[in-house]
């Protein structure tokens, strides 16, 4: 089984570093801030003033907003995937109970989904078989033009600076690509094609193939070339379109992230590190804002039982699979903004609150306690976040599993 999914790195313990701000539960009262001054529910900040500290407190500030509403929405997202895979597989509301009083609902639906997922599984396959996934991540885009303007802004600077990149270049594609297409290519691919490849498949067909293939495995699925649809991966030379990513040499249009040269690209942006020139602060408040605007593509999923089937299991194995198909992409983007959440803004971001508190006592009591309230959100942010990266690691792990 090749599978590739969202593992996060213990690196995320950089994210959580404001839990360790010391017991502010007093300052979390304090009415010289209050939730007409500050509100991280209500995504609301007032402005400190025009100072270059009052800059770096109002920075700080919204990016504790921004990024509490990322991980929010991370967690709806996730959670309505496993709602929705959960009602396909006949739970009901009756069947979510919390673990211990107070736990997020992403977690208690996940963790019955995630046994039921498992059980189904292993009652449909037989013992040492796996699920054939394939997985073709999705592009996580970064606006890096608004973290400019946000350093320019929180600088007091007139001019703009030009972000830096250290990745790659990625743009939407509307035209050829010579290098990797993710999304849907048209007119052939004559690199690998994860996905559905529509057309005649040159290369080995890895998966189901609806036509004549020239060689069948053991199990009734593809290993050869395919004359028809394959649906799975097609190693190379795809003769008609491929829907996932194509690596190298889409022939027609890359409908969907381009990473290389595109005769006709927009929203070009920054795959990977960057940076922009500017006060520390500044710049670590603002890469949290911008990298927690991401947006991301929805992945491919392609997810097949090509071991034979126990005949007593078949009915709820079929029913999953195709209910993966169509909610575990949707959960997969999900992780995978976390992902970018964590690598690109976790450990600058954590390092920046000690100078944001010190803008603050420059700049008024109330900014002060205004930072004491954002460590205190931050507290509460990031035991959400770390639920939604257990949530992810378990449900991979359970399509992951073997028949019993």
């Amino acid at each position: 089984m090749r599978i590739s999914h969202v593992l996060l790195p213990v690196a995320a313990v950089s994210f959580l570093a404001l839990d360790s701000c010391g017991d502010n539960s007093s300052i979390g009262a304090d009415p010289l801030c209050s939730t007409a001054t500050f509100d991280v529910e209500g995504r609301r900040v007032t402005t400190f003033g025009t100072t270059a500290d009052a800059r770096k407190v109002q920075a700080f500030l919204q990016a504790t907003i921004d990024l509490d509403r990322a991980v929010d929405d991370v967690g709806a997202g996730m959670l309505a995937s496993c709602r929705a895979i959960g009602a396909d597989l006949g739970l009901t509301n009756a069947d979510y109970v919390p673990a211990a009083s107070g736990e997020l609902p992403v977690v208690t639906v996940c963790n019955r989904v995630i046994r039921e997922v498992r059980t189904v599984i292993q009652a449909g396959l037989p013992t040492g078989a796996r699920l054939d996934v394939e997985v073709s991540p999705p592009v996580c885009r970064v606006d890096i033009n608004f973290g400019a303007q946000c350093v320019a802004e929180c600088t007091g600077s007139v001019m703009v600076m030009t972000p830096r990149c250290t990745g790659t270049v990625v743009a939407d594609c509307n035209g050829s690509c010579d290098a990797t297409c993710s999304g849907s290519c048209s007119g052939g691919c004559t690199g690998q094609c994860s996905g559905t490849c529509t057309g005649q498949c040159m290369g080995t067909c890895t998966g189901q193939c609806m036509g004549a293939c020239s060689q069948m495995d053991g199990t009734g699925r593809c290993i050869g070339t395919c004359m028809g649809t394959c649906t799975g991966s097609c190693s190379a030379n795809c003769m008609g379109s491929c829907s996932g990513t194509c690596t190298a040499g889409c022939q027609g249009s890359c409908m969907g992230q381009c990473r290389g040269s595109c005769s006709v690209a927009s929203n070009v942006r920054c795959d990977g590190m960057w940076a922009v020139e500017g006060d520390v602060e500044c710049q670590a408040a603002c890469r949290a804002r911008a990298q927690a605007q991401a947006t991301c593509t929805e992945a491919h999923v392609g997810i097949a039982a090509s071991a034979s089937v126990n005949p007593a299991g078949r009915a709820r194995l079929e029913t999953l699979i195709a209910s993966l198909q169509r909610n575990y992409p949707g959960f997969v983007s999900n992780a995978q903004r976390i992902q970018t959440l964590l690598t690109e803004t976790a450990p600058a971001f954590a390092s920046s609150v000690q100078g944001a508190a010190d803008a603050a006592g420059n700049v008024s009591a109330t900014a002060s306690a205004c930072i004491a309230r954002a460590a205190i959100a931050a507290a509460s942010t990031s035991v959400e976040f770390r639920a939604t990266v257990d949530v992810n690691v378990s449900f991979t792990g359970a399509i992951a599993v073997q028949g019993m």
